[in-house]
This record gives C-alpha cells, structure tokens and sequence, in this order.
C-alpha cells in the first residue's frame, strides 16, 4: 500500500489497515491530544486522540522523516554509547 492509497481511505478503513500492516513505533502528548505513531511500509502514520473524550480526532499521512522530529527528543540511545565503551 502506498500513502496515496491509504489517504483515499475512509477513518474505519485507515484503522483497520493500521491493525493490519501499521507497526507501532511512538506516542506523544501535546496539548490535549494522545498521539500515536505508525509505519505502514513508505510512510508514516499519527493518529490524534483527544485525552479526555477517548475517541480519535483525525488520522494523519506523510512521507518527510524530517516530521518525525516530536519524537525525536524522547528516544533514548545511552545503551548505544555503553556498547561502545
């Protein structure tokens, strides 16, 4: 699947393919969103859920790696330099 297929998608749909073929990789909170993080092949994928309402607010696509920079400041790479020591 590529991102022009999945943004073509209805929000069930897009659901369902992240079920499927999205492979989990962060979440985030800002403001009063819960963001979660999904590869699907290509590209990525961040689901908004609103915090106090529990249900998801929109689903969103891209492609940029350079979009990936929230999640950035939250990946923790100490055992990386403990293997090099």
């Amino acid at each position: 699947m590529n991102i022009q297929d999945f943004n073509y998608l209805d929000g069930i749909a897009k659901t369902e393919v992240l079920s499927i073929m999205g492979v989990y990789l962060a979440e985030r909170f800002e403001g009063c969103f819960r963001i979660t993080l999904y590869q699907v092949e290509n590209f990525y994928v961040e689901i908004y859920y609103h915090t106090t309402r529990y249900f998801y607010i929109c689903i969103r696509s891209f492609e940029d790696v350079g979009e990936l920079s929230p999640y950035l400041q939250d990946v923790d790479i100490s055992e990386a330099y403990s293997v090099l020591d």
